[in-house]
């Protein structure tokens, strides 16, 4: 087998003039070959469920039906563990092999479970990790965390708890349900164990995301990645973003950098500091990537970071300046939000305007023309309007959530494959944009302004990704993806909600009746 990855590098200009100066540059580690995930590796995955007082009722009951969902979805090959947490964590049922008799040994194992007592999220985790410590050699081991509240616990900080998830060495997404989840928490947790952060905004279309997380990581193709750089004399590393715990050595520099996913490069930004005589090299640094193939194979990629020493105009390099944008732009965002927090929301708007100015003056660049720069614009496009935008606090609490869930640099878990419903609908248009035009809708439907979209509207009212409609639980429901300026049924704001026959739905200045088809 050769090596599932590779390394894309360069500078975001491809010359620079000895002296002082200042460089970015960017660092993609790339999968390599499709066909080496051509079936997804086999897993042992740990559902761990938190059982906590505030999940009583239908929050508990609708995520218990969806760790039924990946139980069926799951194959002989995999194994599955059921872990609950409230003030104590313990073990409902072990790894089992998801055979017919495992399956419903995992199924029974759900029954009886009740909502009570406070969050240990650290003693979840802790639990489930020696849970998978019994995995068969060559199962892809992983955590999917659920929760709906903020950890009361153990450790409780979004630092302590990345930091426990590191030392761990596994797999870990995370889904948080309804208003009242810490999203610092959890994306903390998601981002420290290679996985991802998802949005629940009801539980009832949990199944959904949760069969998404937790398959999501037998994609994986190379884990446990280790990057190593060696500046040259006259180089100086400033800074790395995503920012990263930097270890100093005789070797360089050296920083782990998680999961390299089937269709999901892995990619940082270096900042430099450039002192360069007149004789210089062009040689920046060497670069090397280490980690582990699903196969447990140990495997290495190389590359330079490479500039030509001339006087003269900056040439820049197209490909490199997108890579270091994209990883700015989740920086920016993130301190956008922690303006916002404070209530400086001005400041926040001004920090991403800043950004999308840089995104318009990029030579070439066309707004809305499929590509991820053009999907990040439209998002600072949507973000700067809620900043500047009088929302109330539930309103931006959902936005805040809905927002995370997004990054530029890493993609999220990809959406479901669109799959006729078995139930037929239709959305039809009677006002606004779509007025006179007829939807039909599959399982998975999003609503929003740009191309990409099931149901694209060409309307600023609407959000590049306004809605999802889902065909989930013998229903349509329609989801807000923490859109600008909502989602409405028959009048009312929101975020999420069964349809019925003859309902008025209103997205943006987009107005449908959703009606059933016999």
């Amino acid at each position: 087998m050769g090596t599932p990855f590779g390394i894309v590098a360069g500078c975001e200009f491809k010359n620079v003039e000895p002296g002082k100066s200042a460089l970015w540059a960017s660092i993609k580690v790339e999968p390599r070959g499709k066909a080496l995930e051509a079936e997804r590796a086999p897993l042992a995955v740990a559902l761990v469920i938190d059982v906590s007082g505030s999940m009583q009722g239908d929050p508990i009951a609708h995520v218990l039906r969806s760790c039924e969902l990946v139980a069926d979805l799951l194959s002989a090959r995999d194994q599955l563990a059921i872990v609950t947490f409230s003030t104590a964590a313990g073990v409902r049922c072990g790894l089992t092999a998801v055979d017919d008799a495992g399956r419903a040994q995992i199924k029974a194992s759900l029954e009886g479970v009740r909502a009570d007592g406070s969050t240990n999220m650290h003693g979840g985790l802790e639990v489930a990790a020696g849970v998978l410590m019994s995995a068969p050699a060559g199962l892809r081991r992983a955590i999917v965390l659920l929760s709906d509240g903020q950890p009361n616990v153990g450790l409780q900080s979004a630092s302590d708890l990345a930091a426990y998830v590191k030392s761990l060495k596994l797999a870990v997404s995370t889904l948080g349900f309804g208003l009242h989840h810490d999203e610092n928490v959890l994306d903390a947790i998601a981002s420290a164990g290679s996985g991802r952060y998802a949005y629940i905004p009801d539980p009832v279309v949990a199944r959904v995301d949760l069969a998404r997380a937790a398959l999501a990581h037998g994609g994986v193709v190379a884990d446990q990645l280790e990057l190593r750089i060696e500046p040259a004399d006259g180089v100086e590393l400033v800074q790395v973003l995503p920012a990263a715990q930097l270890r100093h050595g005789k070797q360089g520099i050296a920083l782990t950098i998680g999961d390299v996913f089937v269709d999901e490069p892995r990619s940082l930004a270096l900042e430099l500091q450039l002192d360069l005589g007149a004789n210089a090299r062009g040689r920046l640094a060497e670069i090397v990537v280490e980690g582990r193939a699903s196969d447990g194979t140990s495997h290495r990629a190389t590359a330079t970071l490479d500039v030509d020493i001339r006087t003269g105009p900056r040439v820049t390099d197209k490909d490199a300046q997108r890579e270091i944008i994209l990883v700015q732009a989740d920086a920016a965002r993130a301190q956008a939000r922690a303006q916002a927090d404070r209530g400086a929301l001005p400041a926040a708007a001004a920090i991403l305007k800043a950004l999308a100015a840089r995104i318009d003056a990029i030579d070439g660049f066309v707004r809305d023309d499929g590509s991820v720069i053009a999907d990040l614009r439209e998002t600072l496009q949507d973000e700067i309007e809620q900043y500047e935008r009088k929302s109330t606090d539930v309103e931006r609490m959902h936005q805040r959530k809905a927002s995370m869930a997004y990054k530029s640099a890493t993609p999220g878990m990809a959406m479901p494959a669109a799959m006729p419903a078995p139930l037929a609908a239709v959305l039809v248009g009677i006002g606004g944009p779509v007025a006179g035009q007829t939807f039909s809708l599959l399982t998975e439907n999003t609503i929003g302004r740009i191309a990409g979209n099931a149901i694209p509207i060409a309307s600023g009212a609407l959000s590049k990704r306004h809605a999802r409609v889902m065909f989930v639980g013998g229903e349509f429901q329609i989801v807000d993806m923490g859109s600008t300026n909502g989602t409405s049924v028959n009048g009312k704001r929101v975020t999420s909600r069964a349809l019925a026959d003859g309902d008025l739905v209103e997205v943006g200045d987009a107005v449908f009746r959703f009606q059933l088809r016999a």
